[in-house]
Formats: structure tokens, sequence, C-alpha cells
């Protein structure tokens, strides 16, 4: 390796030229980069256009979507009072004491609007199988209505649900068939208790009925105690009749889903624009990344 001698008398490697910083002419500025792109502009408006156009054109092809929204608030009140109240207060699940409050609900909710039961139930009545074109796997189904279906919870408890659907029609029945069902296991869930606490109730007076047909085998106290039994039976039997039998709703619906006018998918505007903006930004990297590489192999050559 050959050494240089400088005039102070200092000896220096004759390689370390090579590390010397980059001349003027090997610096990029900004001014290069115009350069490049508006020497290559054809070549960027015409791969902006091809994209620009194979969108829109595809767009046209895209099924159209129709949304419906229908928005329900929790009937606490109904919760809280009489039949429903007297059934829930008594169950003791975590679910159900959190279920007092109105955002609670509202989550309960979802999860019930996202059951396999009531999407079972929508398939069956809007025979969607045939609409998705799907015939043999009910998980598919389930799985593309509830991609076309969104749930959410505002920050006011407010239970607001979205369906997507190629029939607009389709998609607010669906909307506030949601709502039905949900109402529907309301009161499966909650009414229950009273249709059992009927039960026994009915099968304890026949009990005591027997026993007091017998009046003359039982002592005078005991044969008070089961009339005043009898009577006290009857009238919580009563009541539990009541209370199965009331259809008070379990939500209150804020605003019932409607036909939608228009469209919801495809966003052919947004989708061209954000083509042309993509293809844009492709043209030009490409541009450079080609100019750079031509100027690699000048400087190689």
């Amino acid at each position: 390796m050959d050494d240089v001698t400088r005039p102070n008398g200092i000896r220096e490697n004759a390689n370390a030229a090579s590390v010397r910083p980059d001349s003027p002419d090997d610096i990029i500025s900004l001014a290069d980069y115009l350069h490049v792109i508006s020497k290559h502009r054809r070549m960027i408006f015409w791969i902006c256009a091809v994209t620009v156009i194979v969108t829109a054109v595809v767009s046209l092809f895209l099924p159209k979507r129709f949304a419906a929204v229908t928005s329900v608030v929790p009937a606490v009140d109904a919760l809280k009072d009489g039949g429903m109240g007297s059934g829930l207060g008594a169950v003791k699940s975590d679910i159900l004491r959190k279920a007092m409050d109105v955002t609670s609900i509202a989550d309960m909710y979802v999860g019930i609007l996202r059951s396999r039961s009531i999407a079972d139930t929508l398939i069956e009545r809007f025979d969607l199988r045939k609409v998705y074109r799907i015939d043999n796997s009910d998980s598919a189904v389930r799985q593309i209505l509830g991609d076309r279906t969104a749930i959410k919870v505002t920050e006011e408890g407010i239970l607001v649900i979205t369906v997507e659907d190629g029939d607009p029609c389709r998609a607010a029945a669906l909307a506030n068939s949601y709502v039905e069902e949900l109402d529907r296991q309301n009161k499966r869930l909650f009414v229950g208790r009273a249709a059992s606490k009927k039960v026994f109730l009915e099968n304890r007076l026949k009990e005591i009925e027997q026993e007091l047909s017998r009046i003359d085998n039982l002592l005078s106290r005991d044969a008070k105690t089961k009339e005043m039994l009898f009577e006290l039976l009857t009238r919580e039997y009563e009541i539990a009749k009541i209370e199965e039998a009331k259809s008070m709703p379990t939500i209150q619906v804020l605003d019932r889903a409607v036909i939608p006018e228009k469209k919801c998918k495809p966003k052919r505007t947004q989708m061209v624009f954000l083509a042309g903006i993509t293809s844009l930004f492709v043209g030009v990297v490409v541009v450079l990344g080609r100019e750079c590489l031509l100027s690699s192999r000048s400087k190689g050559t």
C-alpha cells in the first residue's frame, strides 16, 4: 500500500483520497428530483390515467349496497319495575345485576344480537342462503350476515344497528327484525322466571288442595294453617300469571329502520380519487427509481 509524504513531513495513505466528501456534482438536490419528474411526466400521466380508468370501470361492476339504520334504548323502567324487575332482581347473576346500568344493558344486548340463535332465525326468515348463494355452510352465511351488520353502543347507551344489503327493502327489514328478535329473546330470558314460578305454585296448590280435601283428618290448627297457605299461594299464583302474560317491550325503538334511498357502496368517487393519488405516488417512485438505476449503471461503466 503506497504512502504519500505531505509537505509538512506527515505520511498519508494514498487511498485516503477515496474517503473524501462527495463533490458538489454528486449531491442530488430537490431541483434534480423535479427535473426527473418533469422529464418523465408523460409516463407518470399514463400510469395515473390507466389506473383511474381501470378503477372507474371496475367500480361500475361492483354490486350496490344499501344501509338501513335503526336505534333502540333499553327500557330500564320496564326492567326495574313490576314483572321484569322482580324476575331480574331475584336473579343473582353478575351480568343481570350490571344490567341496571343503561350502558351495561346495551353492551349485553350487543352480545344477544351477535348470538347464533338470532342469526339463524334471520337466515331462515329471509332465506339468506339463497340470497348469499351459499347452500352447504351455515357458518359461512352467518359470517356474511355478521360482516354486513354493524352494532355499536353510543356514549349515551343508545344501541345502533346498521345492516347492509343489495336490496334496500331487505336491508330495512333485516334491521327491524334484529330489534324484534332482541325483544323476543329478552322476554324469554327475563319473563321465563315468571313462568317457572307459576308452574311451581300451580303444583303446590294442587298438593295443598288434596290435603284440604282430607280436612277431617287434620287438626284444627293445621287445617287453618293450610287454608291460610292456600289463600296466600292462590294470590301469588294470580300474580305470577299476570307477570307471565305481560307483553311490555324490553326495549324502546328510538328510530325504526326505513328503506334507504341512496346506496352506501361502492363509493365510486372516493375509489377513483384514491386510485389517482396512489398511482401518482407510484408513478413518481417508479421514474425516480428507474433514473437512479440508470445513473448507477452509467457510473459503473
